[in-house]
């Protein structure tokens, strides 16, 4: 008769023993503003022909590839609120001019563009 209490007791002992050993998840909460938000990234690369060196015409290059690398960033959330956004916002650029060596004569110029987006 005392065997049924203890192997009641063991079997609820067991059972508080497993769920105490069960570890708790808890989601974390998303960063204000990015709920549904995706990362979209963008990559640019084009090469520009001439002199690389230091006089004004080559610096005048480099620089306006540069400013076409940041325009076209500046342009990307149109087409992506055009095709595929409802949301858009620029989270980072980065642009980079190297030059080849032994290649023809001029430099190569690369753009990287993050977009975080809200999809339609």
């Amino acid at each position: 008769m005392r065997l049924i209490p203890m192997i009641a007791a063991a079997a609820l002992l067991a059972q508080v023993s497993v769920a105490a050993a069960q570890p708790a998840f808890m989601p974390r909460p998303m960063p204000d503003g990015a709920r549904g938000e995706v990362r979209v990234q963008v990559n640019v690369s084009f090469f520009v022909t001439g002199a690389v060196n230091q006089s004004a015409e080559s610096l005048q290059a480099q620089e306006s590839a540069r400013r076409s690398l940041y325009e076209r960033a500046g342009k990307e959330c149109e087409l992506l609120k055009a095709t595929i956004a409802t949301e858009c916002r620029l989270a980072s650029v980065n642009v980079n001019i190297n030059r080849q060596f032994g290649q023809q004569e001029g430099f190569n110029a690369n753009g990287s563009f993050a977009f975080a987006i809200t999809p339609k």
